[in-house]
């Protein structure tokens, strides 16, 4: 058994994948008082998608606040999907 000792880590590791699910990335050592739009910023970058599209990250059906820290939204080794920002109106 692993103790959950990851947590009191200052770095968190998880999986990303684009919309469409056809790119799988590991992530690691990502600091998690980073707010997760600038980790969705740099991960849509580094996925090389589109640039002038502003990116979420979602876990299952919840998007994540960009404004929060990271690592008070995931957990470690959690998978989260890119998602566009789609604001009408």
């Amino acid at each position: 058994m692993v103790m959950n000792n990851e947590s009191s880590s200052a770095t968190l590791d998880f999986e990303v994948r684009s919309t469409s699910g056809g790119r799988l990335s590991e992530v690691s050592d990502v600091q998690r008082d980073a707010p997760a739009g600038a980790v969705a910023t740099a991960l849509a970058h580094e996925l090389e998608l589109p640039q002038n599209v502003p990116w979420s990250l979602r876990s299952g059906t919840r998007l994540l606040d960009d404004n929060q820290a990271i690592g008070e939204q995931l957990t470690p080794g959690e998978r989260v999907t890119m998602t566009p920002r789609a604001h009408l109106g």
